[in-house]
């Protein structure tokens, strides 16, 4: 027993450690460092193309507090389709979370980023550095993602030190991060990367919708309604064609 508790023990979790912040990552999954951004995504089809977990930090500035990424990621933003239609993002919650001892800012939103994504945003400031994880999956994805995105983010570690390489953050709004792409170098990015072929107009309870629409109790009690309706003008019918007509005197 001991032996085999060993073996679980010894086995490597995979994740990313960056000089400001460490987090698990599925196994097939893989990290890179790609013009200050660390770039996790799977390295399978479809799943490489249909997710993807983006990692950036700054030093702390003025602007940056738990305060103004919460009031931030509760106003809906704007973005466009490929036809230049515009989409407001539905933000499904923006709340505070205790995560291994430091508070964060987590809020799942949804055409936020692309259309037919969602988005969910894990930000905070510590150690005097602005930490901003952004986990991007399709709507179609979302079901099956939403679990491993749940546990890179419950495994999410500030780091102690930093290099000071990290860049300064010049931005007055927003999230940390935003100076490094901007907001078209990061869509490019995104669109490189994802099956971005997805329908605008999704809708973000699609899910539910579906569960709803499938509920056997439901298409039971319909089933029964058409049968009983068919029974009384069954009987209605039967009834006049049986009727005998009165004999004459």
């Amino acid at each position: 027993m001991r032996f085999i508790l060993g073996l679980l023990i010894s086995i490597p979790a995979f994740s990313l450690t960056t000089q400001y912040v460490s987090f698990e990552h599925p196994e097939s999954w893989r990290c890179e460092l790609n013009q200050g951004v660390y770039i996790c995504q799977g390295v399978q089809e479809p799943d490489r193309k249909e997710s993807i977990v983006l990692s950036v930090a700054t030093i702390a500035g003025e602007w940056d507090s738990l305060d103004a990424y919460e009031k931030y990621l509760k106003t809906p933003r704007t973005i466009q389709d490929d036809t230049g239609a515009e989409l407001e993002s539905k933000i499904s919650y923006t709340r505070r979370r205790n995560i291994n001892g430091v508070t964060w800012i987590d809020s799942l939103q949804y055409n936020s980023e692309l259309p037919g994504f969602w988005a969910r945003y894990t930000a905070t400031v510590q150690n005097k550095l602005a930490i901003l994880i952004t986990y991007i999956v399709s709507d179609e994805y979302y079901s099956k993602m939403a679990p491993k995105f749940e546990k890179m983010i419950s495994s999410l570690k500030p780091s102690n030190q930093f290099e000071s390489s990290i860049s300064s953050s010049q931005g007055k709004s927003g999230l940390p991060g935003n100076q490094i792409l901007g907001p078209a170098a990061q869509k490019d990015l995104l669109s490189s990367r994802l099956n971005t072929k997805k329908t605008a107009q999704s809708n973000p309870n699609s899910q539910v919708d579906s569960e709803e629409g499938s509920n056997p109790v439901v298409l039971l009690a319909a089933i029964v309604l058409i049968a009983g309706l068919v029974l009384v003008i069954l009987k209605r019918g039967k009834g006049k064609q049986t009727t005998k007509p009165p004999k004459k005197s």
